[in-house]
């Protein structure tokens, strides 16, 4: 009997070291079409985008900061201005990949948006936190607000979190808005990503309180909030968390939360990429499209 539950012992330890050889050799799905891709152009927004920042942070490419980026980003990284560039650079190429704010997406007809981690970059997955590229859009001021930026600040973390719901995922419950009419000009200054989220809610700010004039004008994150500590606008906009000495010397308010959309030409067979990946073939380890077929 002892010489039977020994074999059959034996029998069960046998099964599962098939099953774990087989589970480790298991190969990667090939993807096809890669190959005829060749060399990966990658797109990296520009030094001082909240966009890239964020992006940046997320997928760690902050761990081997450069001297002139602040990024690991690859030397050879084609940089873009604005969104808008983004998107035509990797419309023009097969090659390409680049990387836009979730808003600016949902507009795309001639690009691919990947899926990340296996998650897609919805509002629904940015609001449960499903989706590993989020982040956050900021109004940031200097000093105390006057009644005018009191007033604003507060349609837009009230009844404006129904403009932001319509293509970002708001922080907080739309709320009946009651302006106090003041009267006066606000300039707003900033981040590509968040400009025109700013612009409607400026608009219709405007519509409420017509006493208003409000100016939007874009650049990038950092640039915004170097002017906000100037002086130079009432507000800046940021697409990525603030630094430690910009909020020692600024005040910030959340808006809205974002998710960074991957995109590739349409070309590209690709459906997903890993954060690994992402890693990856930003910082130049992987170079060639194919490559991820042979990893």
């Amino acid at each position: 009997m002892r010489g039977k539950n020994i074999l059959l012992a034996l029998v069960i330890l046998s099964g599962l070291a098939v099953g774990c050889s087989a589970k480790t050799q298991s190969v990667k799905e090939q993807v096809e079409g890669l190959d005829k891709l060749g060399k990966i152009t990658v797109i990296a927004r520009e030094d001082g985008s909240g966009t890239r920042g964020a992006f940046a942070g997320l997928v760690g490419l902050d761990k081997g900061a450069s001297k002139d980026t602040g990024d690991a980003t690859r030397s050879d990284a084609v940089t873009a201005e604005t969104t808008e560039e983004v998107v035509s650079k990797v419309e023009e190429d097969p090659a390409a990949i680049g990387y836009i704010s979730m808003g600016a997406a949902k507009d795309l007809t001639q690009e691919k948006i990947l899926k990340v981690d296996g998650k897609e970059g919805t509002t629904e997955n940015v609001e449960k936190g499903n989706y590993p590229l989020s982040r956050s859009f900021y109004l940031a001021y200097s000093g105390t607000l006057n009644d005018l930026e009191q007033d604003f600040l507060t349609y837009v973390k009230g009844k404006g979190q129904d403009i932001v719901s319509e293509s970002f995922v708001p922080v907080a419950k739309s709320s009946t808005f009651l302006s106090n009419q003041a009267e006066g000009e606000l300039v707003i200054h900033g981040s590509t990503s968040a400009a025109a989220l700013l612009e409607q809610l400026s608009d219709e700010y405007c519509q409420i309180n017509p006493h208003a004039k409000i100016t939007v004008e874009q650049s990038d994150s950092t640039e915004g909030l170097n002017d906000a500590m100037q002086g130079k606008c009432d507000f800046a906009m940021a697409s990525r968390e603030l630094k430690d000495y910009e909020k020692e010397l600024l005040n910030y308010e959340m808006i809205a939360k974002d998710g960074i959309e991957v995109i590739v030409n349409k070309e590209n067979p690709l459906e997903d990429l890993s954060m690994k990946e992402l890693e990856e073939i930003y910082t130049g380890t992987v170079s060639a499209w194919q490559e991820l077929n042979e990893k």
